[in-house]
């Protein structure tokens, strides 16, 4: 199976973008709020060629190495109007900060927007759908 490479943007973020991203530092672990004055620093470099809007960063104008361990500051989910469950979470590589990442929880959508704030929820998985575990 390929996988497509990301699709390169040369942008600053979107009020958007800085909102939900700012407010994932606020509320993420513990180590995320020390990534906040780095935001300010943060252009989008890529997106998701699938469609959905994730989106990687740059950060001083240095990208985070690709093949870096990915660490995760802070994990929401939230449903849509139509039901359909989605996970949002930010993200560094290398220990720069590196992206924002949206996807599908229940695979019944593609995540193509960015979620309210209001709507995010802490990610929690089921007993039965943890990973590791078995009915």
């Amino acid at each position: 199976m390929t996988v497509a490479a990301p699709l390169p943007e040369n942008r600053p973020l979107t009020a958007d973008e800085v909102a939900l991203v700012r407010w994932l530092l606020k509320h993420g672990y513990p180590d995320a709020p020390g990534f906040l004055p780095r935001l300010a620093d943060a252009w989008v470099v890529s997106r998701c060629p699938c469609g959905c809007a994730s989106i990687d960063f740059s950060v001083g104008g240095v990208v985070p190495p690709a093949g870096a361990k990915m660490h995760t500051l802070a994990d929401y989910q939230w449903q849509a109007a139509d039901g359909a469950q989605f996970g949002v979470f930010v993200f560094t590589r290398g220990g720069l900060l590196a992206g924002l990442e949206v996807w599908s929880m229940d695979g019944l959508a593609a995540a193509s927007a960015l979620p309210k704030i209001e709507q995010l929820q802490p990610l929690v998985f089921s007993q039965s759908a943890a990973p590791g575990t078995s009915s």
